[in-house]
């Protein structure tokens, strides 16, 4: 009896440690925030004053121009929000709806509210999925191969990003995107993971290696992701827009990081054991 109740017995907390305090994410994790705003496709504002206070130089030129051939847009923002985006963000007097997941979808955004958010932890290098569009019954999608144009269309088909992040020395984060596309019927497969064998019941995906892009970002920083409007049927086109009640709509990705996991003193430590010369015994 006297060992049942000391089984059923609480500890008391540790002096000094509350027992609400959220545990500690892993090391090299970072926390984003995945916001995703609509507005009338074509709008003047949101497509021109808007990209005035983006930094688009921020990424190589070869990557611009290969993500406008195809009718994307993607922009860096450091530090403080633009107003235009700000003005965006309270466009509907709720309060956005947030939540936190492994993969994004678009389930509310393609429904109801202007605006949603959503939190991703992104371990160090681990693959997420941001969906940007719902699913096409048809997708034909145009692709530039050696100089000539190739086409095929995917059945079932869903725009995506895949995103990984990826900590570095400075505290920063390095986060690498490309476009995807989901399609046809969910399958099993056994799959390899480091050695390990698991069962894997995804659709098939296409990688679009070659548009593939990257930003490295302090805590507070944006990236921002959506199409060129003047470019329908792009692939671009089919990521960041859609129909509501019968009009045309486009989306604006945002993706700012909002929290990292970064032992800076660990990594000083670190990176001077590995420089530091061997001496002999």
């Amino acid at each position: 009896m006297l060992m049942a109740v000391g089984a059923c017995s609480t500890m008391p907390p540790e002096a000094g440690k509350s027992p609400l305090t959220p545990a500690k994410m892993s090391r090299g994790t970072c926390v984003v925030d995945v916001l995703f705003v609509r507005f009338p496709l074509g709008d003047a504002e949101s497509n021109g004053s808007l990209w005035s206070e983006i930094d688009e130089q921020h990424f190589p030129d070869d990557v611009r121009r290969q993500l406008a051939y195809y009718g994307f847009r993607v922009g860096w923002v450091g530090g403080q929000m633009p107003l235009a985006l700000a003005r965006m963000l309270e466009l509907n007097d709720e309060t956005p709806p947030t939540g936190q997941a492994n993969q994004v979808d678009l389930d509310v955004l393609e429904s109801a509210p202007r605006v949603v958010r959503r939190h991703i932890q992104l371990p160090p290098g681990q693959r997420r999925e941001i969906l940007t569009s719902g699913i096409y019954d048809e997708l034909p999608v145009l692709v530039r191969e050696s100089d000539r144009l190739g086409g095929r269309s995917y059945a079932k088909a869903q725009g995506a990003l895949g995103i990984a992040a990826h900590p570095q020395p400075d505290g920063r984060v390095r986060l690498d995107l490309v476009p995807e596309l989901h399609y046809g019927e969910a399958g099993q497969r056994f799959v390899g993971d480091q050695g390990v064998f698991r069962l894997d019941t995804r659709r098939p995906r296409r990688d679009f290696g070659d548009l593939a892009f990257s930003a490295t970002l302090a805590a507070g920083d944006m990236l921002i992701v959506s199409c060129l409007p003047n470019r329908p049927g792009s692939l671009g086109h089919y990521f960041f827009t859609h129909e509501c009640d019968g009009k045309a709509e486009q989306k604006l990705l945002v993706i700012r990081v909002s929290q990292t996991q970064h032992d800076r003193l660990f990594e000083q430590r670190e990176w001077l054991a590995f420089h530091s010369p061997q001496r002999d015994p």
